[in-house]
Formats: C-alpha cells, sequence, structure tokens
C-alpha cells in the first residue's frame, strides 16, 4: 500500500464512528480507573491516617470531576458525530490534550499514587494514553491538522495495519483507485 492510500485510509479511520467509539471507551476506562485508584487510596488513608495524602482532595473536587464532565461530553459529542456533527467530538479531542494543563492546575498527579499498588496507576496511565491517542488523531483529521506525512508517522498515531485499514475502502473501491 503507498502512503497516498494509507493516508487516505488512515483519514477514514479516525473519522469513522468506531474509532470515535474506541476514544469514548477509553477516555471512561481512564475515568473508571481513576475512581479505582482513589477509592484504593481512600481505603488505606482511613487504615493509616498518617499517610502524605498530599493533593488527592484536589482530585476528589476537581481533577476526577474534570474527568468526569468530559467523559460525558465525549459521549454525548460522539451521539452528534453519529448524526454527522464532528466539531463536537473534535474539540472533545482536543479538550483531552489540554489534561497536562488541568492537572498543573491541581499540583500534578500527586504522591498518593505512590502509596497504593501501581497497578491502579497503570490501569490510569494506559487509558490516558490511548485517549490522547485517539483523540489526537480523530481532532487532527476533522481540524485538518496534519503536516505533510505527519499522518503516517506511527510515534504519533499508535500501530499502523495495513490489513485492518482495508476495511475504509469503499465499496467495490479496491486500492489502485485511491494510490
Amino acid at each position: 500500500m503507498n502512503n497516498k492510500a494509507k493516508k487516505i485510509l488512515l483519514a477514514r479511520k479516525f473519522t469513522s464512528i468506531e474509532y470515535m467509539s474506541e476514544y469514548v471507551q477509553y477516555f471512561n476506562e481512564m475515568v473508571d480507573a481513576l475512581i479505582v485508584g482513589m477509592s484504593e487510596f481512600k481505603h488505606l488513608y482511613q487504615q493509616n491516617p498518617t499517610l502524605d495524602p498530599d493533593n488527592f482532595e484536589d482530585w476528589e473536587n476537581r481533577g476526577l470531576p474534570n474527568l468526569q464532565r468530559g467523559a460525558k461530553n465525549a459521549k454525548e459529542c460522539l451521539e452528534r458525530a453519529k448524526n454527522g456533527s464532528l466539531t463536537g467530538i473534535s474539540s472533545s479531542a482536543g479538550n483531552l490534550r489540554g489534561l497536562s494543563k488541568d492537572v498543573d492546575n491541581i499540583g500534578g498527579f500527586g504522591q498518593w499514587w505512590q502509596h497504593i499498588d501501581k497497578k491502579f496507576a497503570d490501569a490510569f496511565d494506559s487509558a490516558l494514553n490511548k485517549a490522547q491517542i485517539t483523540g489526537n488523531n480523530i481532532d487532527y483529521t476533522i481540524s485538518g491538522y496534519w503536516d505533510n506525512d505527519e499522518i503516517l508517522d506511527e510515534e504519533i498515531t499508535g500501530t499502523i495495519d495495513e490489513d485492518e485499514l482495508l476495511n475504509y475502502l469503499k465499496t467495490s473501491e479496491k486500492i489502485k483507485d485511491i494510490s
């Protein structure tokens, strides 16, 4: 598959409802992982109140609610995308990119994560990474932000499976038609 065809099929993939649904799923998994991790910390903190909660209260009061609103918004934007309006899902994905600023405003991820099993932070980080990659791909594609062949850079977009991209050919379309 040449780069021209690959770029066309990647753009179709990144603007597909299926792919947008994955983004929403990863966003929800991230929120769920945060809730589980916070619950684990609360349980440990009740058993050992000498633990340093660091900015845990900020995560309870601001961080988690912001992410929950973001996940709800992503779901609503997905429903609008199913009706042809893609601007909302693009904005949702762009807002997720700003998560690092939100985290900085509440003092970072905090030391409270260090008190719980690493699997909780790993689950959160994994879902966050997947949500950010899919979100960036959606936003950059809808907004036309890709420079040159950037959409082909797997360090940015994640793994590109050429066999899977064939699913984004139109009915009766062949690779040679878009090459």
